[in-house]
């Protein structure tokens, strides 16, 4: 039976409880709800290299309502047993069969960014011990270019450049272009890039093991059945809102909200409308109340612009690119091209002479900007005749706020009128 405590100030620096499913360890800490109360605990699956103080923002407004018990499963969290042959699904599973030995027979669910999809699996497959499911950041169906993202930074880790690495997962998870709209304390930012560029072997191991099991995520197995609330920042750049609205319209009973003025991380950028959101579904009551929150319906989800940045026009488009061979290094391409349209995160480009393919120079690309010293590199995402859409490797904040800097200047470009619901290729 689980061993749940009083919450207090400090409870969660307190060292968690381990409990062995087989080999399998599973560390939690479980935090007593009201007298009486009935309600079903509600289990919290974070993301991958959190630990149970970054729950505090809202662990003690749950505990006012129901007992919570924070999770962290192999190689989630703090949980440094490596678990390399279980995937998502192999996850949700080893959860259902350590509720089943602790007695727990009903439980709500809160998932946070990649603890979303091992919540969602375990809802969709146990229905009959599902209250209800919270989900912060999640998807249906990884976007190529998200995919592209992730063997990015895998790259980068296998290469031992800790420094480029660090900066790189907090770009893909902070959305750089939209600091002035979210906030997020600048001491959040220096913190995370500390923590992945200082990572322990045993940490880059987790991180590899997270990263292949996102990877390799087609499609989501199913749709969660129980009154669900699926939400994201309006600003988020990593799951975007349009990919969480798409969940949430393929639910039978979930509702869809956006948290204004924040991105992946709005427990960091907007606490109260994060936990106000949490408390009112737990006690069902309306999340119109909830200030901060906007809530949308399936049809102005899945309205949403794709794109979650606008595009940009530059007053001069003639730029070059700098192509290096993969095995010595030398310059392989160096050609004039035309920039159609830019944002913060990737670029349509025109050309007409260069020749290569895309295996060659798909991760060996530079962008030079006209009428700008920043060189940035480039991923290549789509190919057709004369044009090539790119994702921006950003690895550094120095080019990323140089970068953006250029992009807020109306002398040097301008805004693209919306896409809209027209068919593209996603960047």
């Amino acid at each position: 039976m689980l061993h749940f405590e009083p919450y207090e100030k400090n409870s969660l620096k307190n060292d968690p409880t381990i409990s062995m499913l087989g080999k399998w360890e599973i560390h939690y800490l479980a935090f007593n709800g009201p007298e009486n109360c009935q309600k079903p605990p509600l289990i919290v699956l974070g993301g991958a290299f959190q630990n149970f103080t970054s729950y505090r923002f809202f662990v003690g407004d749950v505990v006012e309502i129901c007992p919570i018990v924070l999770v962290d499963l192999p190689s989630l969290g703090n949980n440094s047993q490596l678990a390399s042959e279980l995937g998502l699904e192999d996850l949700a599973d080893l959860l259902y069969y350590w509720l089943v030995q602790e007695g727990i027979d009903r439980v709500s669910l809160m998932g946070l960014s990649l603890g979303s999809v091992v919540a969602s699996t375990f809802a969709f497959k146990r229905p009959e011990m599902s209250e209800r499911l919270i989900m912060v950041g999640t998807l249906a169906k990884p976007r190529k270019s998200w995919r592209m993202l992730l063997e990015e930074s895998l790259k980068l880790l296998d290469a031992e450049q800790m420094s480029e690495f660090g900066e790189a997962v907090v770009l893909y998870l902070i959305n750089h272009a939209r600091l002035k709209e979210t906030e997020i304390p600048e001491v959040a930012c220096r913190l995370f890039r500390r923590q992945m560029r200082t990572f322990s072997e045993n940490e880059k191991q987790r991180y590899r093991i997270n990263a292949h099991r996102l990877i390799g995520v087609e499609e989501v197995l199913g749709y969660p059945t129980c009154p669900t609330i699926v939400a994201t920042g309006d600003k988020d750049s990593f799951t975007l809102p349009y990919e969480n609205a798409f969940f949430a319209a393929n639910c039978v009973n979930a509702q869809f909200a956006l948290i204004e003025n924040a991105d992946h991380l709005p427990q960091l950028e907007r606490r109260d409308a994060v936990v106000g959101m949490f408390c009112a579904f737990l006690k069902q009551e309306d999340l119109n109340q909830v200030q901060g929150l906007k809530l949308l319906t399936h049809e102005q989800g899945l309205a949403l612009e794709r794109r979650g940045e606008p595009r940009y026009a530059l007053k001069n488009p003639n730029a070059y690119v700098l192509g290096f061979s993969a095995v010595n290094g030398d310059i392989q391409i160096d050609s004039p091209v035309e920039i159609i349209d830019i944002n913060f995160f990737g670029c349509l480009l025109k050309y007409e002479k260069i020749v290569f393919t895309v295996q060659e120079y798909a991760r060996n690309l530079i962008l030079c900007l006209p009428d700008s010293m920043l060189r940035i590199e480039v991923l290549v995402f789509e190919r057709g005749e004369g044009w090539m859409r790119c994702l921006f490797k950003h690895g550094s904040f120095v080019i990323a706020d140089e970068f953006n800097k250029l992009l807020k200047d109306s002398d040097y470009c301008h805004e693209l009128p919306k896409l809209g619901q027209r068919p593209y290729a996603e960047i």
